[in-house]
């Protein structure tokens, strides 16, 4: 009894920790948000987007009031440096795909963070879709590779 009891609060808290949004056909899977140190006035917004329709639908901004700007931005390779850049007309998201927001590639790019981003913060963000509209969620901070967000 007390394994059936164990087993069950590990579920419980595994499913509070990975937390996922939906919308129409779109599963919006543990977004993060990033940050250096928590005085840091950027982060980055990483997340798995996965359309389980038959329709392509396209991420096309992100708005809070948790920061100046969100943008969408990709990283490309220009020779032997990786760049940043805007991703105009937003993010494709295919039917039957998962799009993949994460390190060195797609991320959403909060520029000018309103408040201290200690790790585990949340800072609610609405997703707009073109198709499935508007989904609220929240990014969970986490530390950025090395950093410590304490």
């Amino acid at each position: 009894m007390k394994q059936l009891i164990l087993a069950a609060a590990l579920a419980m808290a595994a499913s509070a920790d990975a937390h996922e949004y939906k919308v129409g056909q779109l599963r919006i899977d543990h977004p993060v948000l990033r940050v250096a140190s928590p005085v840091s006035k950027t982060g980055a917004g990483f997340m798995a987007i996965t359309n389980r329709g038959t329709a392509a639908d396209r991420l096309v901004s992100v708005i809070t009031a948790g920061s100046n700007r969100a943008d969408l931005h990709g990283t490309v390779a220009k020779g032997n440096v990786m760049q940043m850049r805007s991703v105009s007309g937003g993010v494709p998201v295919p039917a039957g795909a998962t799009v993949s927001f994460a390190p060195g590639g797609l991320h959403v790019m909060f520029i000018g963070l309103k408040a201290p981003m200690r790790d585990g913060a949340m800072m609610k963000a609405r997703l707009l879709f073109e198709n499935a509209g508007p989904v609220d969620v929240e990014f969970k901070t986490e530390p950025a590779a090395g950093g410590h967000t304490h």
